[in-house]
């Protein structure tokens, strides 16, 4: 049976402070959560009873173990994770400084293993017949995953809601200059893109929220 939601992306383990109001240099416990937004999308659709898998990678170490065994806990199908030498799997830090302060510190170097995917090692099928497909940003950021998630937008051609999180992370990017071509070609094989005024701005060149909608629909999506 297809998957009414697979997510493809970013994936990881992120390390949460348990006490607020102070930085990471005075905190004296933490907290081990799945972390990555695609990962998280696809977990959110599983707690809501749905069919969800993502497509990913982990290094091979124990936080690798964690992301499988966490993900089958939420009913996840941990089929679609695979396994990169490159490096371990990445976590991620955050400061939590109520109520709307929440900086987050990225270990991904010199190139997290979500982003070793390569085209070849797709199953297009699933790609093609999932009810949802969500892609992110961050996977267009660097090969092979750049050229991964290109062929699977392709590939799937509007079938069903195709959601592309603009998620900008310019950390993630050698040369940021370079985004907005790759993210134009994503949001032709996109019916709904998601993002904050900053993704906007980088996808299309706007702003101004009325603006920066136009223009994402005009580059092709059903729903900005």
């Amino acid at each position: 049976m297809p998957f009414e939601v697979l997510t493809m992306g970013r994936v990881g383990v992120d390390v949460y402070p348990l006490q607020t109001g102070v930085g990471l240099a005075e905190v004296t416990s933490f907290g081990k959560y799945l972390g990555g937004s695609p990962t998280n999308v696809a977990v959110a659709a599983a707690r809501y009873g749905r069919s969800a898998a993502v497509i990913t990678k982990t290094g091979r170490d124990p936080f690798g173990e964690f992301v499988r065994t966490a993900l089958e806990g939420y009913g996840v199908d941990a089929g679609f994770v695979g396994v990169s030498d490159i490096a371990p799997t990445p976590v991620t830090f955050c400061e939590i400084f109520p109520p709307d302060d929440f900086p987050l510190y990225f270990y991904r170097l010199p190139k997290a293993p979500d982003l070793d995917i390569e085209p070849g090692e797709l199953d297009l099928d699933a790609v093609r017949d999932a009810r949802i497909f969500w892609v992110t940003g961050t996977g267009l950021s660097e090969e092979p995953s750049r050229s991964a998630t290109l062929a699977a937008l392709a590939h799937r051609a509007k079938s069903g809601s195709t959601v592309f999180d603009l998620d900008w992370r310019p950390m993630f990017w050698s040369d940021p200059s370079e985004a907005r071509a790759y993210y134009k070609e994503a949001l032709r094989h996109t019916t709904v893109a998601v993002g904050n005024l900053d993704e906007c701005e980088v996808a299309t060149g706007e702003r101004e929220p009325y603006a920066a909608a136009k223009a994402l629909l005009a580059a092709g999506v059903e729903l900005a």
